[in-house]
């Protein structure tokens, strides 16, 4: 059984890295106490510390990521404790996405090796002659006409797509999962194709924008990269395990690939000449440091005060707009009958349901309910008890 009674509380948030003070100041000083000494906190707001191998404080009721991967916690194990994990999906879109611009054109004049070139006869006593000679060897290609492949229409895959079109080039997509929003906020001039093997028989360039899950873990390998134009250049600003390193540099070797561009590096990588390595620039810009706090912050803010739920990696989405002066929340695993059973109980101590929203992802039902008078905590406790329930709040 796990009850948590949460009225009238000051909540401590704990933070686990350097979070932009605009989403820190999300955080009302009269009710959130956050600073990175707090003990057993309410909540957890990370960047890129690794929680895996750190233990749930007692009170923990949600961690935010200020960013959009989660690969740095342990989902699974704050699912059991009925801990949502929230995350910013989108808040770096912008950032990424002229990532992937600056990738596309760096790599399309070969300016990356133009530059080493340059470095490498500085020290000439007739420079400007070895300069003149040596620029043949980098002769690049224009956009218009070239076709980009965009494996991953999520927020930042549609920006890329458009934004690519509006350079003129040809622009394919490939999400068989994508949204009905995102489906229209690609431009009219975007082909959207239904399987992947077209996408990479037609591309000379592609971008890969999926997340990283046991499923997606070498999605582009050696069977893909042969179905790609000779010559072609890949660039991968998602996850490293994403993309098969060992078929890269094959590739690489054989000039099937002209270039690769990664934000990940690795030692095999890094002295590569035909591959371009960052270190994980994606969503590095004061900009989107600020969205993703700010996004993440406003997502905890809301779950502790008021139990509704917005980009949770782990749990549905649910909102319910306050319209009574009593809420409580239930955390259940997904079995038949367990929303008759707990208002059943509600019913029975005489207590009235004024609104609720239930929603289910995966095996985690989550139900937000406003009740006309408060749950006295014998109640509570009969909710608990019920099979299938994980977690029940009363919030006030």
């Amino acid at each position: 059984m796990n009850l948590q009674n949460y009225t009238n509380e000051m909540y401590k948030i704990l933070k686990l890295n350097n979070i932009a003070e605009e989403g820190i100041n999300i955080f009302d000083t009269d009710r959130f106490h956050c600073s990175e000494e707090v003990t057993n906190p309410d909540a957890i707001i990370v960047r890129s510390f690794d929680m895996h191998n750190m233990d749930i404080p007692k009170k923990l009721q949600a961690v935010g990521r200020a960013g959009s991967g989660v690969n740095n916690i342990p989902i699974e194990k704050y699912t059991e404790q009925a801990i949502p994990v929230f995350n910013a999906p989108g808040a770096n879109s912008n950032a990424v996405k002229e990532l992937v611009l600056a990738s596309i054109l760096i790599s399309a004049r070969n300016i990356h090796t133009a530059i080493k070139y340059v470095e490498s006869v500085k020290d000439s006593e007739d420079l400007k002659n070895d300069i003149e000679n040596g620029k043949k060897a980098y002769v690049g290609f224009e956009l218009p006409a070239k076709t980009l492949g965009v494996i991953g229409l999520g927020q930042i895959g549609v920006k890329v797509a458009n934004a690519a079109h509006d350079l003129g080039m040809n622009v394919v997509g490939y999400d068989p999962l994508i949204t009905v929003d995102n489906a229209i906020n690609l431009q009219p001039g975007v082909q959207n194709v239904d399987n992947l093997k077209e996408l990479l028989n037609k591309s000379d360039i592609i971008t890969i924008h999926i997340p990283h899950k046991k499923e997606t873990e070498n999605f582009i390998s050696e069977n893909e990269i042969i179905q790609l134009n000779d010559g072609a250049i890949i660039i991968n600003l998602s996850r490293e395990i994403i993309v098969d390193s060992v078929a890269i540099l094959k590739a690489l070797e054989t000039s099937k690939i002209k270039t690769y561009v990664t934000d990940f590096p690795n030692e095999k990588m890094i002295n590569h000449q035909d591959v371009i390595v960052m270190p994980h620039l994606g969503a590095s810009t004061r900009e989107a440091q600020i969205n993703c706090a700010v996004m993440v912050a406003n997502s905890i803010k809301s779950y502790l005060e008021s139990g509704n739920i917005v980009n949770s990696v782990n749990f549905p989405d649910v909102s319910l707009n306050i319209k009574s002066q009593h809420r409580l929340t239930i955390t259940n695993k997904n079995v038949p009958n367990i929303i008759g059973q707990f208002t059943s109980i509600l019913g029975s101590a005489n207590i009235n349901i004024d609104d609720l929203s239930h929603k289910v992802l995966d095996d985690i039902g989550y139900t937000i309910l406003n009740v006309d008078k408060s749950v006295p905590e014998r109640v509570l406790h009969k909710i608990s008890d019920i099979d299938g329930v994980m977690k029940t709040n009363l919030l006030f």
